[in-house]
């Protein structure tokens, strides 16, 4: 129960993210404030370490996820979000990251062995997408001269799909703090070479409501959701928590009908059933359909 009381909190901090990044820039370049995020979680999860009394990462392959998480997952994949997201609304944003979980069954299939393509995890994943489009359809609008920043949220759903696997295969060893420390450091400075390359002014925020944002963020949305989610994928499979990426727009959408009276509509219900059913679906193995843990 522990377990499952975590991955709903997972869902809970990454519903709100998709909100706080997108009005988080206070005039700052996406790769700055990005940057900015990742360098201030790595300092604090570094300082946290000892206090954890974990070892740091030794030898070849330990060192290799370090750098793929790093750049792959917190270079790539959030330069990615925060660049894209300036440009598209953050429902559309949500249903593009919604097919996380389709990329991650494909590259989990060829590179995890026993996490295999199945037509019931095919269909329930196709389900659940369906029903992250169904939640925004009423406000979903498409626009031809946004394909740049559309294809960027989806190549970074592969960086994040990408990331996940490589760490369940190779990344048993690993606390998740001595992970995520230096991944998140050497994320950021990813992140300013970036902002760098493509002439951003590289500054510090002159506001107290930029730098709530990145605190959020970097404490809440980087340091204790990714301490989470790393020390869940040593036992859940990395397919089942990829679906937290088809839960957290539901989670947005309920965030804002508590604290902001946005009212739900028939779709509303209707893709919160789809998202429920095609989990359900994707996760049950037996003919009887129920659900077992999703422990590798």
């Amino acid at each position: 129960m522990a377990s499952v009381a975590l991955y709903v909190l997972l869902c809970v901090i990454w519903g709100s993210t998709w909100l706080v990044i997108k009005i988080g820039y206070g005039g700052l370049g996406p790769f700055t404030v990005a940057a900015l995020r990742f360098l201030l979680a790595g300092a604090v999860m570094t300082m946290m370490v000892p206090a954890l009394g974990a070892r740091w990462p030794r030898g070849r392959i330990e060192w290799s996820v370090v750098v793929c998480v790093g750049v792959v997952l917190f270079g790539a994949d959030y330069g990615l979000i925060y660049w894209g997201e300036q440009f598209i609304d953050s429902g559309l944003t949500a249903i593009l990251f919604a097919t996380l979980p389709l990329f991650t069954v494909a590259l989990a299939h060829v590179y995890i062995p026993g996490d295999r393509i199945t037509p019931r995890k095919l269909a329930g994943t196709l389900l659940a997408f369906l029903g992250v489009v169904a939640l925004f359809s009423e406000s979903l609008r498409l626009d031809i001269d946004k394909l740049g920043p559309m294809a960027a949220i989806v190549v970074a759903t592969v960086c994040a799909a990408a990331a996940g696997v490589v760490t369940k295969r190779h990344g048993a060893t690993l606390h998740a703090a001595t992970l995520n420390a230096p991944a998140m450091l050497m994320g950021g400075v990813v992140l300013a070479a970036a902002a760098l390359a493509t002439g951003e002014v590289v500054r510090l925020p002159r506001d107290a409501g930029t730098w709530a944002a990145i605190s959020y963020l970097a404490l809440v949305g980087s340091i204790v959701s990714f301490l989470v989610y790393f020390s869940l994928l040593k036992t859940w499979s990395v397919t089942s928590l990829s679906f937290i990426s088809v839960f957290t727009p539901a989670i947005a959408l309920a965030l804002g009908f508590i604290f902001l009276d946005e009212r739900p509509t028939l779709w509303t219900a209707l893709g919160a059933a789809l998202i429920l059913a095609g989990v359900s679906l994707a996760l049950s193995t037996n003919k009887k359909g129920r659900l077992r843990a999703a422990l590798t």
